[in-house]
Formats: structure tokens, C-alpha cells, sequence
């Protein structure tokens, strides 16, 4: 029962970390438009310790609750990538916010990619479970990687100094990631609540 409520916790709080971050990086747009202090930027280095905290509680109730089959070790593989690159975009907010944006913003790239990576490893190893909900789940967790990717692209168009067009893509990318990880966290909560 508590590895159920384990993983439930992870991927709820994981939404609520992903929200921070992109209520961030709309004030990081807002911010940049009239000159304004970038605290948009802790917002989203808060929002990534939330997700990281999310995701390494999944991959510990996911690795509790697996039943050894390569589809549920794929997604406890992706949980602890994702919060690994969740970690890797804290430490790029928090350079950002610092003023260091080109540091902050290539580290911010690796971070968002590992994320990615890892939601599209969630993604498939849950179209080879056979559990309820498992379409679900795999759907959440597609649109989270493509989420990432797209943040990834916005942060190399900023670098490219297209900052207005890559701040918009950034926000969009973060919030398809807000609404990724709602739908996991739906599907979980049905599959194990």
C-alpha cells in the first residue's frame, strides 16, 4: 500500500512542479518585455526541484511495485533520467537567474533533452504493459517528452538570439509538459489508487 501512495505522491507532486515551471517561464517572458528582475527564473528552478522530487518518488514506488517486465523496468529507467535532467535544469535556472544566461541557458538544453529522453523511455515502456490505463499513461508521458524537446528548441533559438520566438516556444514546451504529466498522474491514479 505505501509504494502505491509512494508513486502516486511522485507523480502528482511532479504536476504540481511542472505548473511552477511554467507559471515561471510566463513571467520570464513578462519579465523580459519590460525590463524587470528575472524571478521568473527561480519560479522555474523551484518548479524542476518539485518534478525531480516527483519523478525519483516514481521511480521508487514504480521499482516497488514492478513486476520485472522490461515495459515496467524501461519506465522506472525513464523516472530516475527524468529526475535527473529535472536536477541538471535547476542548476541552469538557477545560472540564469544568476545572470550567467549562456552557461544556464546550454545547461538548460542537456536538461530538457535528458528529460525528454527519459519521458519517451516512461512513454514506451508503458505501451508494453498490459496493465489498465497503460494507453493513458504512455500518452501523458509522450506528450511530456515532446514537451521537453519543445522547451530544448525555444532555449536554441534564444541562444540564437531569437529571444521573443524562443521564450514563447520555451512557455508553450513547459506547459504541454504541465498537461503531460496531468494525464500520467490520472492514469497512475487509476492504475494503482
Amino acid at each position: 500500500m505505501i509504494d502505491r501512495l509512494i508513486l502516486i505522491t511522485g507523480a502528482w507532486t511532479q504536476v504540481i512542479g511542472t505548473v511552477i515551471a511554467a507559471i515561471g517561464e510566463t513571467m520570464v517572458i513578462q519579465e523580459e518585455r519590460s525590463s524587470q528582475e528575472p524571478l521568473g527564473f527561480r519560479l522555474v528552478s523551484i518548479g524542476n526541484g518539485f518534478e525531480a522530487a516527483g519523478n525519483a518518488l516514481q521511480g521508487i514506488g514504480a521499482e516497488k511495485l514492478s513486476d520485472g517486465s522490461f515495459g515496467e523496468t524501461l519506465r522506472v529507467i525513464g523516472d530516475w533520467i527524468q529526475a535527473s535532467g529535472n536536477v541538471t535544469n535547476v542548476a541552469a535556472a538557477e545560472l540564469q537567474f544568476a545572470g550567467r544566461e549562456e552557461e544556464g541557458l546550454n545547461l538548460d538544453i542537456f536538461g530538457d533533452t535528458v528529460q525528454s529522453f527519459g519521458a519517451g523511455l516512461e512513454a514506451y515502456g508503458a505501451t508494453l504493459g498490459t496493465r489498465e490505463f497503460s494507453d493513458l499513461l504512455a500518452a501523458g508521458n509522450s506528450l511530456q517528452s515532446l514537451g521537453a524537446a519543445i522547451e530544448a528548441i525555444g532555449e536554441v533559438y534564444i541562444l540564437k538570439e531569437m529571444k521573443e520566438i524562443g521564450l514563447q516556444i520555451t512557455a508553450f514546451g513547459s506547459y504541454a509538459q504541465a498537461a503531460g504529466a496531468t494525464i500520467a498522474a490520472i492514469a497512475l491514479t487509476k492504475q494503482y489508487g
